[in-house]
């Protein structure tokens, strides 16, 4: 076959293929398009004030990381929640890992918790004192000898819930979504819009509903630990077991408060 026979219907081949793929592309961006304005915009309509409000009040603080010197006084005010018969101490001493962090002082801790997991752990010792002291030094049940670190698992308790409640950060340098909140792209998750829900509820307990949020994690984590009998290198799976149960968790304590 001479060349110059074969070349057309190889032309034609590719330019095929390049259309078919032209294609394909513009279905998906298509398909995109419908998903953003479903989800970004159709859904956000359907939210009233009091949820736009407290979700923007909210991912306004996911993010925001761990800074000592515009911290500290957060960290000092947990010790004394936590350690209330012992005097505050600058900088590094063992007596944070009592409490159930990894070093000497916090500060490296905090990771993808952020500043927004210490103020969680200070809603729980100061709103929850009793279940905060019982959970934080172990008191009830049969414990392991290789126990989670109370702190700790308040950091990733924090991040998997903002993980599955779907909440997004927010970008402080978008002026339209600090000024306008209707734009933040709601949470799309099962958990998430069971969240949304009880953003909605007219209560002071739901002010705070993701601190409340927390906190009722917290106790499943520990009750799951102590039925399963679980010791450290168990804790990934005792926090699957925990996500598993979060829908639940939520339906049960939004009922509680309507």
């Amino acid at each position: 076959m001479c060349f110059f026979s074969f070349f057309p219907s190889s032309l034609s081949l590719l330019l095929f293929l390049v259309f078919q793929q032209t294609l394909s592309y513009i279905t998906y961006l298509v398909e995109k398009v419908a998903v953003y304005l479903n989800t970004y915009l159709g859904s956000s309509k359907k939210l009233s004030e009091l949820q736009k409000k407290r979700l923007f009040d909210l991912v306004s603080r996911i993010g925001v990381k761990y800074e000592q010197d515009k911290h500290g006084a957060v960290l000092k005010k947990l010790w004394t929640l936590a350690f209330p018969d012992l005097p505050f101490v600058e900088g590094s001493t063992k007596q944070w890992q009592e409490m159930g962090w990894q070093g000497n002082h916090p500060s490296s801790d905090f990771r993808g918790g952020g500043f927004l997991a210490l103020e969680n752990l200070v809603y729980f010792a100061e709103c929850k004192p009793l279940a905060f002291q019982r959970l934080c030094f172990k008191m009830q049940g049969v414990r392991s000898d290789w126990e989670y670190p109370f702190a700790a698992a308040g950091v990733n308790i924090t991040f998997m819930l903002t993980k599955c409640l779907d909440l997004h950060e927010v970008d402080r340098a978008d002026k339209d979504i600090c000024s306008t909140p209707m734009l933040l792209p709601p949470p799309s998750t099962t958990a998430g819009k069971m969240f949304l829900k009880l953003l909605d509820v007219e209560s002071k307990r739901a002010d705070h509903a993701f601190e409340e949020i927390f906190c009722e994690t917290f106790e499943l984590l520990d009750k799951i630990w102590l039925e399963e009998k679980a010791d450290y290198m168990q804790f990934p799976a005792v926090m699957k077991k925990v996500e598993e149960k979060l829908p639940a968790l939520l339906k049960q304590y939004t009922d509680s408060i309507i």
